[in-house]
């Protein structure tokens, strides 16, 4: 009996001692989950996380300087009130002489300067050089003309064979805008007549000639177009 006893006690003493030694115990008193056993090793793993790629920052574009439009006269040329020879001219400039251009016509036969003096005038395309295309300037603006004369006729002549004497006596009317009307006779001027007279007598036309009438309306920026009417000679 003493034997089986002692047997007993054995087991149970190992299982004791067994029982201490397992992880969930606590007979140390303090918590066993914060202070690890001798000899265990944790292992911390870092995953890898993805990097974030790097973002090219856009470069602004570097501005192109532009080039003021300029031109470089090529001859001497006269700088007009509007793009035409009906303008009155109110600047002449050297040949050489560089001027900046801020408008054209629309046909790009004028070009639109500013003179030394500040003033806006024109210059025709054919007396200059320009440093760049003009087709992408705005079109300019130029003063009004006075319209042309409208109704131009030979309304009375009075051919004196004895005498060889030939008279002529012209009429019109207003194109608008004219602050007077100039006649001429065979490229020659012969009078400048008010804007509201509307007849001329020429006493003293060309005998025994083809004869040529032109008439043109004036104002303050230059003059009309001419109206033209031919008559024949007198015999």
């Amino acid at each position: 009996m003493k034997t089986r006893r002692e047997v007993i006690l054995g087991v149970v003493l190992i299982l004791s001692i067994l029982a201490c030694n397992m992880p969930g115990s606590d007979a140390g008193g303090g918590n066993p989950a914060a202070q690890p056993s001798p000899g265990v090793t944790f292992v911390v793993v870092v995953e890898n996380t993805p990097t974030t790629a790097p973002t090219d920052t856009p470069i602004p574009p570097t501005a192109t300087q532009s080039i003021p439009p300029e031109l470089t006269l090529s001859k001497n040329s006269n700088c007009r009130l509007g793009p035409s020879t009906f303008y009155n001219i109110v600047d002449q400039i050297a040949s050489g002489k560089e001027l900046p251009v801020i408008g054209r016509s629309e046909d790009n036969e004028w070009w639109q300067v500013v003179n030394d003096t500040g003033r806006e005038c024109w210059i025709f395309f054919d007396n200059a050089t320009p440093n760049q295309d003009f087709s992408s300037l705005s079109i300019g603006e130029a003063p009004p003309l006075p319209g042309i004369p409208l109704n131009f006729f030979v309304v009375d002549q009075q051919c004196l064979s004895a005498q060889k004497k030939f008279s002529v006596t012209l009429s019109w009317s207003s194109g608008g805008g004219e602050t007077a009307f100039r006649v001429f006779r065979d490229g020659k001027q012969v009078i400048e007549l008010k804007p509201t007279k509307f007849t001329y007598k020429d006493p003293a036309a060309p005998y025994n000639k083809n004869v040529t009438y032109e008439i043109e309306s004036v104002n303050a920026n230059g003059t009309s177009e001419r109206a033209i009417q031919f008559v024949p000679p007198c015999k």
